[in-house]
């Protein structure tokens, strides 16, 4: 199936079935034989003020995109483990489709599913996906690039802030992706959808493109 296709029957999926489950350091006081250290300067001030956040597993939206994964999903994790210790919002069809699970945003405007290879219950994790399937894809309150790129981002956007990326049609379908260069196993793609400005997901996966079915 199509892009939007596969994206229409993991939200449906997920709409469809029951959800399954699986202090601060006090201040001490210094003696008088500890040396004060000075406050630090505004440039030391601003300088810590702009480390990345917690990632927060039962919140989609601090999660970053990175050829390593998708916040605390990452590739060649462990499936069931990774399943476990995220919320029980996720969804996994043990019968239909055991290596994906899913999850969708409470509003509908987004979702997520992560795939381990079909082969074996202990195959890695190859690929994960954040997607929409609004006809029109716009920025979503969910997982971004570290640079603030994520579903609804335009091709113009993308490739300003990654000149050396590339660009290539899909295999099956009449779509399109741009691929994020980089040296490990698993590449970030954006994926448009053919005619539509915004993408319409943003995958990370070991493979060449992302997968046309995830399950078919």
């Amino acid at each position: 199936m199509k892009i939007g296709t596969r994206i229409a029957f993991v939200m449906a999926a997920g709409l469809g079935l029951a959800l399954t489950g699986c202090a601060p350091t006090p201040t001490q006081t210094p003696s008088a034989s500890q040396t004060v250290k000075p406050e630090p300067s505004p440039s030391a001030s601003a300088s810590a003020d702009t480390t990345t956040p917690s990632v927060d597993p039962t919140d989609p939206s601090t999660w970053i995109i990175s050829d390593a994964g998708i916040g605390p999903i990452v590739i060649g994790g462990d499936f069931a483990t990774t399943l476990g210790a995220l919320p029980d919002t996720w969804s996994n069809d043990a019968a239909n489709c055991s290596w994906t699970a899913w999850w969708n945003a409470a509003d509908s405007s987004h979702g997520l599913f992560l795939v381990r290879g079909p082969e074996s219950p202990t195959a890695p994790i190859r690929e994960i996906s954040v997607y929409t399937a609004a006809e029109t894809p716009t920025a979503v309150d969910g997982p971004r690039t570290a640079d603030g790129l994520g579903v609804g981002s335009t091709e113009e956007e993308i490739l300003a802030v990654y000149p050396d990326a590339e660009e290539g049609a899909a295999l099956a379908g009449n779509g399109s992706w741009i691929r994020l260069a980089g040296d490990g196993e698993a590449h970030v793609f954006f994926e448009f959808r053919d005619g539509v400005t915004g993408a319409s997901s943003v995958a990370v996966t070991i493979g060449e493109e992302p997968s046309y079915e995830v399950c078919g």
